[in-house]
């Protein structure tokens, strides 16, 4: 098991992913997109987008259905949410399904009251087209 930066050659291989379960393409200009190995395979990945200097969102956590059940999210998320302290992020975001939320507590996400803090305002408009487009509830969380 390792992690493994996405360079432009493997950005095919990253969108082939996004692409089978509908998420929105990479691109490298500004993320960090890490690829989860396991026996030198490539097994999963993820992304920490940066909104800005101050603000980052970790999302597109996409583990291949044979190498579910092996702690491979926890490592992505793990090194992304490592990444985003490296980098001394103010806010850093997450939409997860509801399901999900234990998951993300581990590394220090919480919900929290967005109506009553200021947020960017493209998270929150990617929260409303989630509650409006899936069917599953979508959470919206923020590192602490």
């Amino acid at each position: 098991m390792g992690i493994k930066l996405a360079t432009k050659k493997e950005l095919q291989w990253v969108n082939e992913q996004y692409q089978k379960i509908d998420f929105v393409p990479s691109k490298l200009e500004n993320e960090t997109i890490a690829i989860v190995t396991y026996k030198d395979n490539y097994a999963g990945v993820g992304r920490l987008v940066y909104l800005n200097e101050e603000e980052g969102e970790i999302g597109g956590i996409y583990i291949l259905d044979e190498f579910r059940g092996l702690s491979l999210a926890n490592e992505l998320v793990d090194y992304l949410v490592k990444e985003a302290k490296a980098r001394k992020l103010k806010e850093v975001y997450c939409l997860p399904f509801e399901e999900l939320k234990h998951f993300y507590g581990k590394f220090g996400f919480k919900e929290f009251n967005y109506e009553n803090e200021k947020i960017n305002k493209h998270i929150l408009e990617k929260y409303q087209w989630c509650l409006n487009n899936y069917e599953k509830k979508v959470l919206l969380l923020k590192l602490f």
